[in-house]
């Protein structure tokens, strides 16, 4: 297991211990997700009182190892602290601010990356399965190259930073947003627009949750 801080991590089983510990620490999200979106949330008028975020370190959750098939253990730490900062940017730049005390009206967002998949660079004149389907490319006319895009599946769970009480969980599978062909073919580009526009879905999700 990998999480955004420089030390060197303890065992999945001592993990797996240390998270039966007390009910309160353990993740809502305790298995890989099968499917994304929204899982949980509290209501509106107690989610309104929390304006301050503090961001823990993200939680690299290899249960499944396939489904990070090509991550080289550096890429898998450099994708941790990426999305941290990445969060972290996002809701300064959204006007929230982030702090490392929690207190009254402070949500503490945990984050973890249940998968992750490098962009493929292929033949253009090929068939290919992809995570919404088979593209069927062999009739082109073509000697070219193509790009497969990569993604990363991101969740994340809300909760009060004081008393651990769960606000809010979600899990979603992201890869680039919008026609972007210049993020086409960098091997962690479409992992990375993900990122950025789940950050960008929190903060937006918040800005009209308190009416901005």
């Amino acid at each position: 297991m990998l999480t955004g801080c420089a030390c060197r991590q303890p065992s999945a089983e001592a993990g797996a211990k240390a998270a039966q510990v007390s009910p309160a620490e353990s993740p809502l999200l305790l298995e890989h997700p099968a499917t994304g979106g929204m899982l949980y949330s509290r209501e509106p008028e107690l989610l309104r009182r929390y304006t301050k975020f503090q961001v823990e370190h993200v939680v690299l959750r290899e249960e499944r190892p396939e489904t990070f098939r090509g991550a080289s253990l550096d890429e898998k730490a450099a994708m941790v602290f990426m999305t941290h900062d990445i969060f972290v940017d996002a809701l300064r730049r959204g006007g929230w601010e982030v702090t490392d005390t929690p207190g009254p009206g402070v949500a503490r967002l945990r984050l973890m990356i249940f998968g992750m998949q490098a962009t493929e660079v292929v033949p253009s004149d090929a068939a290919y399965d992809t995570p919404f389907g088979r593209i069927d490319l062999s009739r082109l006319d073509d000697s070219g190259r193509a790009a497969l895009m990569g993604n990363i599946t991101i969740g994340g769970e809300l909760t009060d930073a004081e008393t651990g009480a769960r606000l809010l969980s979600y899990v979603e599978r992201c890869s680039v947003t919008g026609l972007d062909p210049l993020r086409a073919f960098g091997r962690w580009d479409a992992a990375r627009s993900g990122v950025e526009a789940s950050a960008a879905s929190l903060v937006r999700g918040w800005n009209r949750l308190h009416g901005r």
